[in-house]
């Protein structure tokens, strides 16, 4: 079978964990870039930043047991829209911290939802994809973290001198309502 064959709800699930990638890479490098602006606005120390960084990737652990769960009870592609939603939303929250206890709430949320986003969205494009073409569809999958990076600093460079660091997070709003759309309607 070619690959242009191959069922448009597969294509469909591809597409929104391809997307859930790129946001959990836009979110990772957003962080990254603005980690010494928010560093110095909040008066943090170079540890605190650093447990801060790491939190997220703690929670993601958590999250991806917890979505895989919930991808059992509920159905994948509800529980990869949950996840999106999950850390879209905490990412685009941070935009609104005051206090140090906001960001790390962000973070941990952020943090459950990518993991959430892993676990939900690999296994969904597997399941959906013929095998002859399932490394392919992990591939395109994948490629969504290089896209979200390249979105990211094009978005810090433009943005993070001009309008602060908060204003980075709030550009996987747009992103995340396709990722929403396409798994809602899928």
């Amino acid at each position: 079978m070619s690959i242009l064959a191959v069922d448009r709800h597969a294509w469909r699930a591809l597409f929104a964990a391809q997307l859930g990638w790129m946001l959990d890479a836009m979110d990772f490098l957003l962080f990254s870039f603005a980690v010494i602006p928010i560093r110095e606005e909040f008066g943090l120390s170079n540890g605190i930043m650093g447990a801060l960084t790491s939190v997220a990737l703690i929670a993601s652990a958590i999250g991806g047991m917890v979505f895989g769960r919930l991808a059992d009870r509920l159905g994948r592609v509800r529980a990869l829209s949950l996840s999106i939603l999950l850390y879209s939303a905490a990412t685009a929250g941070l935009a609104t911290s005051a206090a140090l206890w906001q960001l790390i709430a962000w973070r941990v949320a952020v943090g459950l939802g990518m993991g959430g986003e892993w676990s939900c969205g690999s296994v969904l494009v597997a399941e959906t994809w013929p095998a002859e073409h399932r490394g392919t569809a992990m591939g395109l999958m994948l490629s969504g973290w290089a896209i979200g990076a390249m979105i990211a600093a094009g978005a810090s460079a433009l943005n993070i001198g001009r309008f602060g660091w908060s204003i980075l997070f709030l550009t996987v709003a747009p992103p995340a309502a396709a990722a929403a759309f396409m798994c809602t309607n899928g």
